[in-house]
């Protein structure tokens, strides 16, 4: 007998909510158990592919690719298996038209693209159906060898088809049934009791080790021995694609080389004038060979024709070094100016395929999408983007399929950060929790910890597939020649491969990005175009003016994109610079694992002396006084230090980024030290080079992408400085700044802006601002839907609403939006005392009439109510904390008025200071009354948490630290619905001065008037 077996039906997580292992853990595993070969035969998928194939390579492992095809309206299915390049893009069709086409018949769609495939099946019937019509065919035999007068044996037998032992498995240990039993639980939306056996595999559907197999099919030994014979047959080890480029016609016939030429040029003469400079054309043909000799010209060309639809959008990434691109218009930041390093984004040694990235209106950017969709139909998809478990939904969704009420489950996850990922627990799930301050307080009594323990074991296995926020792949031939293609609930065509997999597999991504700020600067320039300003935009250098330099210095940009952010402001003022070139760095250097160098890089940027690590890292790092800011820094030190080539550098660089890392890294490291010895470089310059580098782990960014992104925050600086009520107009209708709507309303009052309440006669559905006006928009009222906000403005189109009957009659609201118009104000003007009780009291007496009538009119036939002449009753005068209290509940701010005015009495008798004060008053311990804005939990060096929160008052804004200490104490109770009074010591860094919080006492509701 033969020790050999070749596992050929294995499932990995991406047989999603039935399989619990990661394809690299499934390799490592098979290589334990000595195996040399497997296939991975995913659900109705090739979502895992790619992480297949690179585990098996760094396993040493032979993969075989595959995938079991379901038939969703019978029960029947196929293993099919690859052997060769025929037989994948056979198996990318069937899969594709598996989720594509609502009347697929396995039986008929599979011999019809059975070439290149092997195909297991154990149902007889279609075995010989297929066996007839010509497809490699194998009896497949699940778990353990069936009667020798099973009807597939007897099949397989009399037509001379092999038997193949495929014992499936599910999960890599026997323990594993019960992780593979939740997550069959969770997406049947029942619980573990409740689970029927033909709800999840049978419980040893384990990889076990080929003695195992061999045991269980000891009966049927040919059918082990068949893994092998068959496995031989399966050369194909998975696809070899090279880059794959969008295709490019010209009806010149000209080459996409000569038209990528011509354009540049072009461009060229547009961006600089007719006489270009000779350092200018010397970077340019420099750029069009690399481009040339890599064959991205059609990609380059392809995304111009994209932009050009679309009169406002932002390039960026590391495409914004390209001066080809910023002639083209793909981007708005001259490189030359700049000094954008375009190695960053083409190098000739550059293996992995670059991408452009190109933001739009977030309200425009689905329909430039769709566009290039239905361009390029059958030839384009969007990525996929595979949502995995992260702490809170694992720990919700286990607690549910064990019975747990909805409140206690709410009691447990309310209290975790919203994003919450996998990479933060550093512990056990019950350790971790019962370590944090805003859960230490539970009991986890029976059954918590049984539930912690197996939600652990499925954070980070994949969910379901959802679409990347604009990834879109372009492929010269049918996309489903290259990877299956679904249907995205949103009805975009999807890749089945995440970003990562489609860069392995060579296909180039156009990423086509939303951005709500460039959708805030056009609705701006449109609100002061209205206001009959006739503004320039071709003449339009923000970046030059200098009150809108001062506003970047001050710090005083909330509500422009990407320097808003409290840490980006503070940062602003401790530099004191507010120039464009200043900006970029600062908007780079900040960086969770940077702290360090940004105080060192502000002690050098006022004047502190400084020399570099190294002299041959002088010229590298002379602009940003000798620190590491940008990702290009790494390469270019690795390279000028270490004597890297361009594409090891950039290695190191992307190594750097991955979480998973550290194998690698330790080769990089070893590689890089040894490289700085022989240049003469001692091993503590070279530690502390290598130190630095590593400061940019997790997110950071290249000098194009953030020069990019700087053009787009100067431009939203300069509206801020000189048309402030127009653009916070533009801030809160786009809803997608850093902050809420009620902390920008209370901006625009710092601002001195007049905030006018929503009105229904004068309102737009966005809000508008003109002169120092800024008016809410009808969007801001609370449980308003669109139908009836369009239909007041339609209605309005015809003659201004009289009184509340003819809004009543014409409108017809529904009871919910009326009354939240009625207590927002949105109405006053329609009565002529302002008075809210009264506009209540002719809504009863309108739904009174309403009612009597009904059963009256005809259906179809539109009439104005008869209200009844009752004059209305004489009512006392408003509580004014009353008609507060509820314009707060149906706006979510006040617009007279900052809410914590309401707390003046009880305020009054804590004996605090002002926010607009504590400049004047560092170093000393203060206490200040103000409410919660915004807040960003960090973590300290050794790993506790602490928090950095944003809170306000009537008269500016604050930032504060709290520090672990205090923490623990008060993060349980802080929250954004009302002030606290906060007592610290005041602090300044730089200029910049903040609150460090000690003690924090919510301020109970005592207002006059209410008892």
């Amino acid at each position: 007998m033969s020790n050999k077996l070749i596992p050929l039906t294995v499932r990995s997580h991406y047989s999603l909510m039935w399989g619990t292992d990661s394809p690299a853990s499934i390799c490592r595993a098979a290589r334990r158990m000595g195996y040399d070969r497997l296939a991975l035969t995913d659900t109705d998928n090739l979502y895992g592919m790619w992480k297949f194939l690179n585990a098996c390579q760094e396993e040493g492992l032979t993969p075989i690719v595959g995938a079991e095809i379901t038939d969703p309206n019978k029960n029947h299915r196929a293993v099919c298996l690859v052997k060769d390049t025929t037989g994948y893009a056979n198996l990318c069709r069937l899969i594709t038209r598996r989720h594509r086409d609502p009347a697929f018949d396995l039986s008929i769609a599979l011999p019809r693209l059975a070439n290149g495939l092997l195909v297991l099946t154990t149902h007889a019937r279609l075995l010989a159906a297929w066996h007839r019509a010509g497809v490699h065919t194998a009896a497949a035999l699940p778990r353990r060898p069936p009667s020798p007068f099973h009807p597939v044996v007897q099949t397989a037998r009399g037509l001379g088809i092999p038997l193949v032992a495929t014992p499936g498995s599910f999960f890599l240990e026997p323990d594993g049934y019960a992780v593979h039993r939740l997550l069959r639980a969770i997406a049947g939306n029942t619980t573990l009791s409740r689970l029927d056996p033909g709800d999840t595999a049978v419980e040893e559907a384990w990889l076990a080790p080929a003695k195992e197999y061999h045991r269980r099919f000891a009966a049927c030994t040919e059918a082990v021995d068949n893994t092998c014979r068959l496995a031989d047959e399966l050369a194909f080890a998975g696809p070899a694609f090279g880059l794959v480029m969008p295709p490019w016609e010209d009806t010149r016939n000209l080459s996409a080389d000569d038209c990528l030429r011509r354009s540049a040029y072009a461009g060229a003469h547009t961006r600089y004038g007719e006489e270009l400079g000779e350092a200018l054309v010397e970077r340019l043909e420099h750029e069009l060979a690399i481009i040339a000799r890599m064959d991205f010209s059609a990609y380059f060309l392809v995304v111009q024709k994209i932009v050009s639809q679309s009169p406002r959008t932002c390039g960026r990434g590391s495409a914004a070094a390209s001066l080809v691109a910023y002639c083209l218009g793909i981007t708005n930041v001259c490189p030359v100016k700049h000094n954008l390093y375009f190695g960053r984004f083409l190098n000739p040694g550059r293996t992995d395929p670059p991408d452009i990235d190109v933001d739009f209106a977030w309200d425009e950017r689905d329909a430039v999408i769709d566009g290039v969709l239905d361009r390029f139909a059958g030839q384009a998809a969007m990525v996929a983007s595979h949502i995995l478990f992260q702490p809170r939904m694992a720990l919700r969704e286990t607690a549910k399929v064990f019975g747990m009420p909805d409140a206690e489950i709410g009691e447990v996850t309310r209290r975790l950060p919203w994003f919450w990922q996998r990479g933060e627990l550093d512990a056990g799930l019950l350790e971790n929790l019962r370590q944090r301050p805003e859960t230490r307080h539970l009991d986890f009594v029976h059954p918590w910890p049984q539930i912690m323990a197996l939600a652990q074991r499925i954070i980070g296995i994949p969910r379901h597939l959802s679409v990347h926020p604009g990834g879109v792949v372009i492929t010269p031939g049918p996309i489903r020649d290259y990877v299956p293609i679904e249907k995205a609930p949103k009805g975009v065509p999807l890749i089945q491969w995440d970003k990562e997999g489609a860069e392995d597999a060579g296909l180039v991504k156009i990423d086509l990005l939303g951005n709500r700020s460039l959708g805030v600067i056009r609705d701006a320039l449109t609100n002061v175009r209205a206001n009959g300003i006739d503004f320039d935009e071709s003449r339009w250098e923000p970046e030059d003016d200098p009150a809108t330099r001062d506003t970047v210095a001050r710090g005083r940009t909330m509500g422009c994109f990407y320097i808003e952010s409290p840490a980006m402001r503070l940062l602003h003022q401790k530099a004191g610079n507010g120039d464009f070139d200043h900006l970029v760095v600062h908007s780079s250097i900040i960086r969770p694992a940077a702290n360090a160098y940004i105080q060192e890089y502000l002690r050098r940027l006022h004047g502190g002396s400084w020399d570099p690590i190294h002299p041959l890292l002088a010229d590298v790092l002379d602009e940003t006084v000798g620190i590491m800011v940008y990702q290009e820094d790494v390469s270019r030190a690795a390279k000028a230090l270490a004597g890297f080539s361009d594409a090891e550098a950039d290695g190191l660089r992307k190594i750097i980024a991955k979480k998973d890392r550290q194998r690698q890294l330790a080769d990089f490291h070893d590689r890089f030290m040894a490289g700085a010895a022989i240049r003469g470089v001692s091993p503590d310059q070279a530690g502390a080079v290598w130190q630095m580098m590593m400061s940019f782990s997790g997110y950071s960014f290249c000098k194009p992408h953030s020069a990019s992104y700087a053009r787009v925050s100067f431009q939203a600086a300069f509206l801020k400085t000189h048309y402030p009520a127009e653009f916070i107009a533009g801030v809160i209708s786009n809803q997608g700044g850093f902050y809420s709507t009620f902390a920008y309303v209370s901006e625009a009052r710092r601002m001195g802006l007049v905030v006018d309440p929503p009105d229904v006669n004068t309102s737009s559905i966005r809000w508008t601002g003109k002169a120092r006006h800024v008016k809410v928009g009808l969007m801001a009222v609370g449980g308003l839907g669109g139908p009836t906000m369009e239909k007041i403005i339609a209605c309005r189109q015809t003659s201004d609403f009289k009184d509340i009957t003819d809004f009543l009659d014409r409108v017809q609201p529904h009871e919910d939006e009326i009354r939240a118009m009625i207590h927002c104000g949105a109405l006053d003007t329609l009565d002529t005392e302002r008075s809210r009780t009264r506009l209540l009291w002719t809504l009863a007496q309108w739904q009174a009439a309403r009612r009597r009538s009904q059963g009256q009119a005809n259906l179809f036939t539109a009439r104005r109510l008869t209200v009844t002449e009752t004059p209305p009753p004489v009512f006392p005068p408003e509580d004014p904390a009353t008609r507060l209290r509820r314009e707060y509940a149906a706006l979510g701010f006040l617009c007279s008025q900052h809410p914590i005015t309401l707390f003046a009495n009880v305020i009054m008798t804590m004996h605090t200071v002002k926010a607009n004060r504590l400049p004047g008053l560092v170093g000393r311990r203060v206490r200040l009354a103000a409410w919660l804005v915004t807040g960003k939990v960090v973590h300290t060096r050794r790993g506790d948490p602490m928090e950095f929160l944003t809170f306000e008052d009537e008269t500016g804004i604050v930032e504060t630290t709290f520090f672990t200490e205090p923490y623990r104490r008060f993060c349980h109770m802080i929250d954004r619905n009302r002030p606290y009074l906060l007592a610290g010591k005041v602090e300044a860094n730089w200029g910049a001065v903040t609150l460090t919080v000690d003690r924090v006492q919510a301020i109970e509701r005592r207002v006059k008037g209410e008892g």
